[in-house]
């Protein structure tokens, strides 16, 4: 259902001046992460391989790049 998607853009200057935009939508927290893990590693952050969320349950989302 498209009216359950949450919309998101993420913006960042490098330190050359370069500004990195990423804009997405995602309708659960696994696609929120992988957008942010994407975003992380456009930007510079290369090193970065894993990001992951949590419910207050303790159920854990993870996005990572094998």
């Amino acid at each position: 259902m498209e009216e359950d998607k949450e919309y998101y853009t993420l913006t960042c200057e490098t330190s050359d001046g370069v500004v990195v935009q990423r804009k997405f939508s995602s309708d659960d927290i696994h696609g929120f992460a992988y957008n942010v893990l994407q975003f992380t590693n456009h930007v510079g952050f290369d090193y970065i391989d894993m990001v992951e969320f949590s419910t207050e349950s303790g159920t854990i989302f993870r996005a990572e790049n094998l």
